[in-house]
């Protein structure tokens, strides 16, 4: 009876400390990420000039060649870590693999864009830090970031520009901290994980780079890009996207004879602006509801281009934006006989939502990751798109993860190391869970690649 007591407190004692182990290697994820090297590899990155442009990437992808610049360094660096298949496409699309060491476990993808928006100047960026101790942060060209944009960062290391550019945190910062736990798992082989695929993409901000990869041949079972804003938050919603062209033709005469002839093809470009609800622009409306965006208005009198944003998250409310374009622009053509007025509606992406029905799991299992880190997760509906939205229409399961950055599209975007490590540390703990988690998920998966 004594031996078999102590035989039991054996394997107590084993269970324990394995348990404790575990919990230890759980809780310590954030102490296996090298700060100074994710600082380092995110300036590294922010340097490299890789503004993409909306207007070539419907022609062509990547729409800039610039992009493989820091795709193919990104590739040197993978290969040097010692991933497998490390591959940069012709469409500039980087894959790697780190292959799983447990068996019998999901496929996971991680993404992140390598282009930065063209909305600002994009150039040579030059990335500044400062040891942010409270107020203005005032650049070197006198933009200014708000102490009110700044008021959670006391205390951290922030990363600018010199106010010149942006900075290019969305995305590189995301490319940096998959970089930073990718180095975090190949440094230490005792930490258990799935197979892992590794894919950096042009042209995000375009809305267009994913139109050339091949979603359905792609090995994976779900996805996460790391292309979001603050660490707590999960996009697990997205606008419904429209991108309309009109294309109006008027009718062009001397000035002198215009009379009961001309028709300014400039002048029903106004009059279909103004006809616009002024309630349900970008600047009046926040939270879930949608609007219509003026984007670019351009040409002469005999011919106008107006290119437009249209946005909601109900799908319905989307198309019926639509039917609204499209009705204002038939009546304005028919009171002005003479003229004629194309319109493409030209639809972009969907909201990703009900797709994760499929798989809640994908949600869940990443907010038990984010708690890990010590934070709330949040569910964001996120007004905007990423390329998840694509991604998860095309079956791949893809939320969005928090990257960290601030001002998105700005000279005074900024981004802190304090929160790269965190949103690090969150893909790692993600990571884990599912790892954890896979005997219980496997027959999910195994039904789903059927």
């Amino acid at each position: 009876m004594k031996k078999f007591i102590n035989l039991l407190l054996a394997l107590f004692l084993v269970f324990t400390q394995t348990y404790t182990a575990k919990s230890a290697e759980v809780k310590n994820m954030n102490s296996l990420i090298n700060q100074d090297r994710l600082v380092n590899s995110f300036i590294r990155y922010a340097k490299i000039d890789t503004g993409s442009d909306p207007v070539i990437a419907e022609k062509k992808i990547p729409s800039t060649e610039k992009q493989f610049d820091l795709a193919n360094l990104l590739a040197e660096e993978l290969k040097k870590l010692g991933l497998k298949d490390v591959n940069v496409n012709k469409h500039c699309v980087v894959t790697a693999k780190l292959p799983a060491n447990i068996d019998n476990a999901p496929i996971i993808a991680l993404f992140a864009h390598v282009d930065t928006a063209h909305d600002v100047p994009t150039g040579v960026v030059k990335p500044q830090i400062f040891d942010y101790k409270g107020g203005n942060i005032t650049l070197l060209n006198g933009t200014v970031i708000n102490a009110e944009d700044l008021k959670d960062e006391i205390g951290h290391k922030i990363i600018t520009t010199d106010g010149t550019t942006l900075l290019g945190a969305d995305d590189k910062s995301g490319v940096a901290e998959i970089m930073e736990a990718i180095t975090v798992l190949v440094e230490n082989p005792s930490i258990k994980h799935p197979e892992i695929k590794v894919v950096f993409t042009p042209d995000e901000e375009t809305g267009l780079g994913l139109s050339i990869f091949d979603t359905k041949n792609f090995e994976a079972d779900l996805a996460y890009t790391v292309d979001g804003g603050a660490p707590h938050e999960l996009d697990t919603e997205t606008f419904n996207a429209f991108n309309p062209e009109i294309t109006i033709t008027g009718k062009v005469v001397h000035c002198g004879y215009a009379y009961g002839k001309m028709i300014n093809s400039l002048e029903l470009a106004n009059e279909f602006v103004s006809k616009l609800p002024k309630n349900e622009t970008p600047s009046t409306t926040r939270g879930r509801e949608g609007y219509y965006f003026v984007d670019e208005i351009s040409g002469t009198a005999e011919k106008t281009t107006v290119k437009m944003l249209v946005r909601d998250f109900d799908l319905k409310k989307a198309q019926e934006r639509i039917e609204f374009i499209e009705k204002t622009l038939k009546k304005i053509e028919k009171d002005n006989k003479g003229c004629k007025i194309e319109f493409n509606p030209k639809p972009v992406y969907q909201n990703m939502k009900e797709y994760f029905n499929q798989m809640p799991e994908v949600i869940t299992y990443a907010e038990e990751g984010i708690r890990r880190s010590g934070l709330t997760p949040v569910r964001n509906s996120v007004r905007g798109g990423t390329d998840g939205s694509h991604l998860t229409l095309e079956g791949l399961l893809t939320p969005n993860l928090g990257a960290g950055g601030i001002n998105f599209h700005s000279q005074t975007e900024f981004v802190s190391a304090e929160t790269m490590t965190k949103c690090c540390e969150n893909i790692l703990n993600i990571l884990q869970v599912w790892t954890e988690k896979a005997p219980e998920i496997m027959p999910t998966i195994e039904k789903r690649r059927k």
